[in-house]
């Protein structure tokens, strides 16, 4: 089952097939379920599907994303917006994305141990 992510008038993701790397959990039959995309981010480059699989807590960036910006103008300014509600750094793209996922499992790595 392929996952689809939507900002409206901004920017599309769709994640084809999704796998855990570090357990190889799959989302059983419906192919989802056992995931959270809670940390899934908005970049200037589109929305980046973050994945986190609840079955052993791992969080990863899944390589089979594909990305479609509908207005690049209007999701720069959406992005800029947000990260002067929120406080939170914009992130540009998907490399940023992904070093703040191995941010995210080495601090959790840590507090494991």
């Amino acid at each position: 089952m392929s996952l689809k992510f939507r900002l409206k008038g901004l920017a599309e993701t769709f994640v084809e097939n999704l796998s855990c790397p570090c357990c190889g959990h799959d989302g059983g039959e419906q192919g989802d379920h056992g995931f959270l995309t809670d940390h899934t981010r908005v970049t200037y480059q589109g929305i980046v599907v973050v994945i986190e699989c609840i079955m052993c807590a791992h969080v990863f960036v899944p390589d089979s994303q594909k990305h479609g910006i509908i207005n690049s103008n209007r999701l720069r300014e959406a992005v800029n917006k947000d990260s002067d509600n929120t406080g939170q750094p914009i992130l540009i793209d998907k490399n940023a994305v992904s070093l703040e996922v191995e941010r995210i499992n080495a601090e959790r790595s840590l507090s494991v141990h």
